[in-house]
């Protein structure tokens, strides 16, 4: 099947191929027409007859053979000049072919003189000439349109091409940018624990000091098991969240509490990794850190429309006077350099379809907002 497709789409594409085929398949037909129309009702079956219709057959065979150069030739001229061009060669070559086969008839045949009967010869010639331009122009059309369509068809097909590598650089640009700033929070995350580990030991309590390091090691050991994963679901992103927590709870002990406030049909949710642990981050380190009696962090999620609404609140610091606005910089709000990490990967993924925001918290500390597209995860 697949070769007579190839074989068909060689036959249409090649115009000499072609041009051969149906010129020959016409000239035999017109002879074979002749024959049934004018040799079996009269009777004429005698060799002299046959030799005529074959030989006129011939005849036109060879004399239509340079009305295809003439009419290529006059293909780009103007419509109305083209058409006077085809009109009188038609013309002129029915009736030379006409003349001609009249001629070999009288002569094979031996009839007599029948040129006045060069009328009735020539009204057959005029319809088979006209006849063989119209298809020749018909088929040169089609030819002509298929190989338009074939070269839109290649041309939107290199278009998708170039569309389809254009998305496909600006995914892995937007992977590797996204895993770059996602190894930002690493080396932070670390040297803040290796120095908290310090101060325990440093204080007398190496008891505290190995469980924050078996908890930072079960936490490694989850990171790196999810290192490639650019986007995850609330509810892992909560799981490795907890996972941190419990390191910072070794050091806080009492002083730290937790609450998470999470809409049950917002865990499906799909939000860039590692998205929340630089919130709680900055509130442990501006806030619980800085008071005495520590405080409190809580983390809410919930789904609004079609976005996906996740805010950090912490209760603040013993001497917090806080002054926020919802313009104001991240990094003016005393939340951290780090958060704008947290901004560019929403940019990295969302564009203007996120946004992430400073707040006075109802803790009386900070709050950090963030608003994502509500989108379940692939």
């Amino acid at each position: 099947m697949e070769a007579e497709k190839v074989t068909y789409y060689r036959l249409i594409h090649d115009d000499g191929t072609l041009f051969w085929l149906l010129h020959f398949m016409g000239w035999i037909g017109i002879s074979l027409l002749t024959y049934l129309s004018l040799s079996v009702p009269y009777d004429q079956y005698e060799w002299s007859y046959l030799a005529h219709n074959i030989s006129q057959s011939l005849l036109g065979f060879a004399l239509s053979i340079p009305l295809r150069y003439l009419y290529r030739a006059v293909w780009h001229w103007h419509i109305y000049i083209r058409f006077a061009v085809v009109l009188g060669a038609a013309i002129v070559f029915a009736l030379i072919w006409s003349a001609l086969r009249l001629i070999l008839f009288m002569l094979m045949t031996g009839e007599g003189n029948l040129w006045a009967d060069f009328g009735g010869w020539l009204f057959p010639s005029l319809f088979v000439f006209f006849t063989w331009a119209a298809l020749y122009h018909g088929m040169k059309y089609y030819q002509f349109l298929q190989r338009e369509q074939e070269v839109a068809l290649r041309a939107e097909s290199a278009q998708r091409q170039e569309a389809l590598k254009r998305i496909k650089a600006e995914a892995e640009a937007k992977e590797a940018q996204m895993q770059l700033l996602r190894y930002q929070l690493n080396p932070h995350f670390l040297f803040n624990t290796l120095n908290s580990v310090s101060a325990l030991v440093t204080s007398g309590r190496a008891g505290d000091a190995n469980k924050m390091l078996l908890n930072l090691s079960t936490f490694l050991r989850f990171s790196l098991e999810r290192e490639s994963i650019l986007m995850t679901t609330l509810r892992e992103e909560l799981v490795a969240l907890q996972l941190y927590l419990d390191i910072e709870k070794v050091r806080f002990s009492d002083r730290l509490e937790i609450h998470f406030n999470i809409a049950p049909e917002a865990y499906r949710y799909a939000i860039p990794s590692l998205l929340l642990q630089p919130l709680v981050e900055n509130a442990l380190k501006y806030a619980i850190s800085k008071s005495e009696s520590g405080g409190t962090i809580q983390i809410t999620a919930r789904v609004t429309d079609a976005s996906l609404e996740l805010s950090v609140d912490d209760s603040g610091a013993d001497s917090d006077d806080i002054h926020i606005s919802d313009t104001e910089p991240l990094s003016n709000a005393g939340i951290g350099l780090g958060l704008q990490n947290i901004r560019e990967r929403l940019e990295t993924c969302f564009g203007s379809r996120a946004y992430c925001r400073p707040a006075r918290s109802p803790l009386g500390g900070r709050r950090v907002e963030i608003c994502i597209p509500a989108e379940e995860a692939a």
